[in-house]
């Protein structure tokens, strides 16, 4: 064994190679790609500490350090093994071997392999590991979990206590102990005057838009004004300045939106609009999984494989998560979903150069900074929120497909870590592609790609099972959580206004057409009488018009029988003067 000195790396920042591992009941295999490197003996640096921890070195480019789910045998177990039996003794117990493991004698054969490959991929490095007991490990898939250093545990330092302590002659303490505590109070003070506001997941950042990003980023970045400045005044603590920072956000979404613009989508579904019907029909790849491929370490592409070995290793997670922490990142991951899924939908599934600004404005965690309190905040209000600005800001504007949606995040969380890391995978390309956004990918997606990496699948799966609930809850008691009802932008009284002035509308229309119809009707009665034409001896005719129309049935009929006594006649008329013009 060649041990790995921190001295030959430490100040040629080395890089995390191409890996990928594959195992048996017996072995681990890990397959590493280091192209262009001269391989010897002397180059390669292969350490095995304490059973779990590899770590690789091919100077001077490429470092690998992994933490394995279980134990494998490294040379220290193999020469104690040795050792015991050379002197007639029984092989030593590992340490954290469990107790009633069968002891064994461990030969060369099981010490640590390296074969090399010049051929595949211009130099490829495969280390061949013996397990230290048979079995199939979990989650070798997860790249990022394995680039996590083990956690050690740090003892608390004593408290200093002084051994000697001035007292004055009257029993009292010195004046320089008073000024010391009054110097501290000041300090207290100033501390709590300058607290700073804290944003990204944990709240691991602040003033990173005043002192780091370039100027004008957060402007066209996010939605919130002055994020690294406090909205109240006064000495406000960060919880207060918190709350004003939401209702900022509220009052900022009802200034902005449109009444007629929501009522032009109300009926979308009925309207043959291409986007709307591609977004509902479409099935996305969270919805392709084959469900006996979650969980095992065929998962994820290569590509993505390479993109989780690439991030970098988020040391700055905190190792002892409250219950509470834990859950406030996980509704900060909901809201992140649902802005994802509205615009993979509405995409088809190819992202363009608006995607970045459509998941930021739609996620408040995104475009406010927002920071959820459990157990204040619930998922029901994260969903709700979301639903909300889904009605507000985006091309299409519909409650329908906005439910949609919902039921999309429920089902990625139902399916577990894997599908959730897919998604925030083609998250990060999205914002690492977008030069106002790019940002958004060290406060929140790469750490919680870290994060979820480290979560059981049971507490993720737990968040899609809640989802579900409230989702599935219209017409019970809970008087669907999720309704227009509760997004406080007054959408039923908005449709109810609509559909009566619609209704005035054609109740009006179809009068005025009757009054019209009546109209004509009555002018034909009164100027369209029977009228006959009589002609004298001259030729000349005349228009004889009924004066009465409103004559009986008996008369009607004299009148008849008279006018055409009256046309036969005109007609003999007629036929003599005729004859006799003729014959003159």
């Amino acid at each position: 064994r060649t041990y790995l000195h921190a001295t030959n790396y430490k100040n040629t920042m080395p890089i995390t190679p191409r890996y990928s591992l594959t195992q048996t009941s017996t072995h681990l295999h890990i397959e590493v790609s280091i192209p262009h490197v001269r391989v010897s003996t002397s180059t390669i640096e292969l350490r095995v500490v304490e059973g779990t921890e590899v770590n690789l070195y091919a100077p001077p480019t490429y470092l690998l350090r992994l933490t394995l789910p279980d134990r494998v045998i490294d040379e220290d177990a193999v020469e104690d093994s040795l050792s015991s039996s050379a002197i007639g003794l029984s092989p030593i117990q590992e340490v954290g071997a469990p107790s009633n493991e069968a002891q064994r004698l461990l030969t060369k054969e099981d010490l640590p392999k390296l074969q090399y490959n010049p051929e595949k991929n211009h130099g490829t490095l495969v280390v061949i590991l013996k397990k230290e007991e048979e079995g199939i490990w979990q989650d070798l898939d997860l790249l990022g979990r394995l680039q996590q250093p083990t956690q050690k545990v740090q003892l608390k330092p004593a408290e200093k206590k002084l051994l000697v302590q001035e007292i004055s002659e009257n029993g009292e303490e010195s004046r320089s102990s008073e000024i010391n505590e009054a110097q501290q109070e000041v300090l207290e003070e100033c501390l709590s005057i300058q607290k700073t506001i804290s944003y990204g997941l944990f709240k691991k950042y602040s003033n990173v838009f005043r002192d780091y990003a370039r100027a004008g980023l957060a402007h066209e970045m996010l939605e919130c004004p002055n994020p690294d400045e406090a909205i109240g005044k006064g000495e406000e603590s960060i919880e207060l300045e918190e709350q004003y920072r939401r209702e900022l956000r509220r009052q900022t979404e009802n200034e902005k939106f449109d009444a007629s613009r929501y009522l032009n989508d109300l009926d979308i579904a009925n309207e043959d609009d291409m986007i709307f019907e591609s977004a509902i029909m479409m099935k996305p790849h969270w919805m392709e999984i084959n469900q006996s491929d979650v969980g095992g370490n065929s998962f994820f592409t290569d590509h993505e494989s390479h993109l989780l070995a690439e991030l970098p290793r988020q040391t700055n997670i905190p190792t002892n998560l409250s219950a509470e922490q834990k859950q406030s990142a996980l509704l900060c991951l909901l809201d992140i979903l649902f802005a994802y899924v509205y615009d993979h939908r509405t995409t088809d599934g190819d992202p363009t150069v608006e995607s970045s600004w459509t998941v930021m404005i739609l996620s408040p965690t995104l475009s406010w900074l927002e920071c959820y309190n459990s157990p204040y905040d619930t998922i029901a209000d994260v969903i709700g929120w979301s639903i909300r600005r889904s009605l507000i800001y985006p091309y299409l504007r519909s409650y329908d497909l906005a439910k949609h949606i919902a039921e999309d995040v429920c089902e990625i969380m139902k399916r577990g870590r894997r599908t959730v890391i897919r998604c925030l995978l083609q998250l990060h390309k999205i914002m690492e592609q977008s030069e106002s956004h790019y940002l958004f990918n060290k406060l929140y997606i790469d750490p919680l790609i870290g994060w979820i990496q480290q979560c059981e699948e049971d507490e993720v799966q737990q968040i899609g099972d809640a989802l579900e609930q409230l989702l599935t809850a219209k017409g019970s008691n809970s008087s669907d959580v999720l309704g227009k009802q509760h997004l406080d932008l007054d959408l039923e009284d908005i449709e109810k206004r609509f559909f009566e002035s619609d209704d005035e509308k054609d109740t009006s229309s179809s009068e005025d057409e009757d009054s019209s119809s009546t109209v004509d009707y009555e002018s034909d009665d009164e100027s369209g009488g029977d009228t006959d034409v009589t002609t004298d001896e001259e030729g000349q005719t005349e228009r004889l018009t009924k004066e009465d129309g409103k004559h009986s049935s008996a008369l009607l009929d004299n009148n008849i029988g008279q006018e055409e006594g009256s046309l036969i006649q005109v007609m003999q008329n007629l036929t003599v003067n005729k004859d006799s013009n003729c014959c003159s």
